[in-house]
């Protein structure tokens, strides 16, 4: 047999490149027994909870406790220990925490007593169990940042041409732009401009299929974002139609923002960067911090914008210049405080919003059959609620956004809590994140991961259903944009392959050792 080794009875030297392979291969295979047992510790942490409620009473110890189960997926992170609000470890848990605690923590840090109502109390035990919930999904689907492959992403050998997914995804977001447009020659150019904020929501009654495509065209901007930032970090230049559609189409959300929703234009930003933070463009942390201080500013001066929608440009102008010049404290979110409110009415009053225990998660699959095809189809938990809280402002067109942690109290109690927020946490915004970051994932890969993973608050504070409307219409524009790349492709190689039979033989093959060709075609 023949043998590898050197005259000496040395071995063959190793690259370092297999040294590298050698020593990280027992790590990888090393690397899902350590984040067991770091899910393992976190779910002993979760006893510190009940353990300090115990000892300090008045919700603090359920307060103090939500706000360390937070801290520990950043604390354990995969990487190491890092605070970035677009890390997923930091982003998913600061979310969830905005939706359920931010409210109460903040009246226990500007109160003289330093306790919590009983009403309080007993909505932070739900929090918690959600919280338990967050943190152990976050921790357990940890994993290291990996660099992109650039060398997959990126056409080295025609830095300037257009891709066949980029006209797959130009497809999607011109296909959103035309739902979009639709919806609003539905209602009428100039009377869409002039409806109030409660009528631009009787207007979306029915119309679902045609509003989503505001969730198409921020897929196909946060694309053509990763790939502006893929060719630049290769250091090539970028194709003009891939900046300009880019910024078209997160320019259009501006347009929703016309009919006073604020949350549009700030998830698609928050999408975009989160999937230039998973493709390894770190943005800092003093602008993340501006940016943030705008959303709030911005958030207030909607809310004052849309109080007079209606009434005219400058009317609502005034009355945003009003709102902002009225807020005494920017930390007080009325949105904040809202969405809290809801859950601590559910979890004191109770009220009958399901036949039977987990009727809503069976209705969140119901619901996605479109209204037209089904006009008896079950009524969100949102709808119900607000018809049970104030059936007026229901029948008016106003709503109450029902949280994600009181929905799961309702169908469960505090196992239906921790059911439901364990598996939007991990199903539909940690594991979509972590596969953006995968080093092998796709830009289409990334950009869908960082849109779905973008509604964390928003659904967090709202039900299952409309985050699985969400994952639907994705999934829908992912396929479009896979489908349309493909015939691309196809019509690219129909052409290359007409072009080399007509000018084939044209071009007789002329060599100097070859001579003269013998003939100059057949």
């Amino acid at each position: 047999m023949l043998s590898l080794r050197l005259p000496g009875g040395r071995g063959l030297p190793r690259t370092r490149g297999a040294r590298r392979v050698v020593k990280a291969a027992p790590d990888r295979a090393r690397a899902p027994r350590v984040r067991l047992w770091v899910a393992i510790l976190v779910a002993a942490l979760a006893a510190l909870g009940p353990v300090l409620e115990g000892s300090l009473g008045d919700g603090l110890g359920w307060t103090i406790g939500l706000v360390i189960l937070m801290l520990v997926p950043s604390l354990a992170r995969a990487g190491g220990p890092r605070f970035h609000p677009l890390d997923p470890e930091t982003y998913v848990p600061v979310t969830y925490f905005l939706s359920v605690a931010y409210t109460p923590v903040l009246r226990l840090l500007m109160s003289s007593t330093l306790h919590l109502s009983s009403r309080d109390e007993a909505a932070m035990e739900v929090a918690y169990a959600g919280a338990a919930g967050c943190a152990l999904v976050c921790t357990a689907l940890s994993r290291p940042p990996e660099a992109p492959n650039l060398e997959r992403l990126v056409p080295m050998q025609k830095p300037k041409a257009i891709l066949d997914h980029d006209w797959g995804n130009m497809v999607v977001g011109v296909l959103g732009l035309g739902l979009v447009f639709a919806w609003i020659a539905s209602i009428g150019v100039r009377r869409f401009f002039t409806l109030s904020y409660a009528d631009t929501y009787l207007e979306g009654f029915g119309k679902g299929i045609l509003i989503s495509g505001w969730y198409l065209i921020q897929l196909a901007a946060v694309y053509f974002f990763l790939r502006f930032a893929s060719l630049r970090k290769a250091r090539l230049r970028v194709p003009t139609l891939v900046s300009v559609a880019g910024a078209l189409f997160l320019l259009s959300f501006l347009i929703y923002t016309a009919t006073g929703r604020r949350g549009a234009l700030i998830f698609a930003v928050a999408s975009v960067g989160l999937g230039l933070h998973a493709f390894g463009i770190q943005i800092r942390r003093l602008w993340l911090a501006i940016g943030v201080v705008c959303a709030i500013f911005y958030g207030i001066a909607i809310d004052g914008f849309r109080f007079k929608q209606g009434s005219g440009l400058d009317a609502q102008l005034e009355s945003a210049a009003a709102r902002l010049e009225q807020t005494e404290n920017v930390l007080d979110i009325v949105e904040l405080q809202r969405v809290y409110d809801n859950l601590a009415s559910i979890v004191n009053e109770e009220p009958p919003l399901v036949n039977y225990p987990g009727e809503s998660w069976v209705n969140a699959v119901l619901i996605l059959v479109p209204s037209p095809l089904w006009q008896d189809r079950p009524l969100a938990l949102s709808q119900r609620y607000v018809m049970w809280k104030d059936p007026d402002f229901a029948r008016s067109g106003g709503g109450y956004a029902m949280s994600a942690a009181a929905e799961g109290y309702v169908n469960f109690g505090l196992v239906g809590t921790f059911i439901q927020i364990s598996v939007m946490c991990g199903v539909f915004f940690m594991l979509p994140l972590v596969v953006a970051a995968a080093r092998e994932t796709s830009l289409l890969g990334r950009a869908t991961g960082a849109c779905l993973a973008s509604f964390a608050y928003n659904q967090f504070r709202g039900e299952l259903t409309a985050l699985l409307k969400i994952t639907l219409t994705l999934g829908i524009g992912v396929l479009v944009a896979l489908v349309t790349a493909s015939f691309a492709k196809l019509v690219r190689r129909k052409l290359a392959a007409m072009a080399k039979v007509r000018h084939g033989y044209e071009r007789p093959l002329r060599h100097r050792r070859l001579g003269q060709p013998s003939s100059s075609g057949p």
